[in-house]
């Protein structure tokens, strides 16, 4: 399968809403990323993969903690990421 912006936009999307949990998130973006790292998920050639990997490490600590009470990335980190790198990239 080719994995591009258009297959993270609905994650992050979720997200954002409330639609997905951060646990949610995270673990899916992991097996996306290990099932690309096994070869199993491609990247169309006209898509920066530096870019595509950088979107979905944000998602992959989405329920990182700096305590029991706060979360690594505030949601705003989210919204800022899709505004600046996913959304720009749906054409």
């Amino acid at each position: 399968m080719e994995i591009s912006f258009a297959t993270l936009a609905p994650v992050y999307e979720a997200l954002i809403s409330g639609e997905m949990s951060r646990e949610e998130a995270s673990d899916w973006a992991i097996k996306i990323d290990q099932e690309w790292d096994e070869g199993i998920h491609t990247v169309p050639p006209t898509i920066d993969e530096s870019v595509l990997y950088d979107a979905f490490n944000i998602l992959k600590a989405a329920d990182f903690k700096n305590s029991p009470t706060e979360y690594f990335h505030p949601l705003e980190d989210f919204i800022d990421h899709y505004n600046e790198h996913v959304k720009p990239q749906l054409g």
